[in-house]
């Protein structure tokens, strides 16, 4: 791994945790509800059927529940990251009840709990469309996540499992506050790092 890399991505992480935590919880709310609504109008979220979104911490990044309980009263079907120290999987929650009584886990983010039976989405007919969170994003469809690896690690797993079934890959659509885009160049690549199909941000998609 190359270290020169790895302490770029640490002080870009550091930068934009600054940035975003300036951010207050009504800017935060106006954003996600801006964002809700162009994300309705997208081709790749209508077609879907399967939807995987990522449940939002409570600050620095657009806020999924309105998301959520939107794809939970549609004819769609929602799956939630679970994760355990190096896997993640997508599990699929399947009522408002349902996803209001998960606990917290140790980020204060609801998760399934790892003994608890659920319908994995590999499992199944698999994903339409990852809703993908990040630290950072820049026009060419890069982004930085928080180091862990496991959005990178899922959508290669995805990648190889659409090959094998003979279906499309998911669309990849990362949700960006607009504090969170960063000029192209400033997000330091690896060969690992996954490049989205775009990016929605509550001003532009691109």
């Amino acid at each position: 791994m190359n270290t020169t890399i790895v302490s770029l991505k640490k002080q870009l992480r550091k930068d934009m945790a600054s940035r975003l935590e300036k951010i207050s919880t009504q800017e935060l709310s106006a954003q996600s509800d801006q964002l809700f609504q162009k994300l309705q109008q997208l081709e790749s979220f209508k077609k879907s059927k399967n939807v995987s979104v990522y449940i939002s911490m409570p600050t620095c990044e657009i806020m999924t529940k309105n998301i959520i309980l939107h794809l939970l009263n549609s004819d769609k079907n929602c799956f939630i990251p679970r994760c355990t120290k190096n896997t993640m999987d997508m599990v699929r929650i399947t009522s408002v009840g349902d996803f209001e009584s998960l606990p917290l886990n140790r980020w204060s983010i609801p998760e399934p709990p790892l003994d608890q039976e659920r319908e994995n989405a590999l499992d199944g007919a698999g994903l339409d469309l990852i809703l993908v969170p990040g630290v950072a994003f820049d026009k060419n469809k890069n982004r930085i996540g928080h180091g862990k690896g496991y959005y990178d690690r899922y959508i290669r797993k995805c990648k190889a499992w659409s090959e094998e079934n003979h279906k499309q890959a998911p669309a990849l659509v990362a949700l960006a506050l607009n504090e969170q885009v960063v000029e192209v160049g400033k997000i330091p690549l690896e060969e690992t790092d996954q490049v989205l199909d775009s990016v929605l941000t509550p001003l532009e998609i691109f």
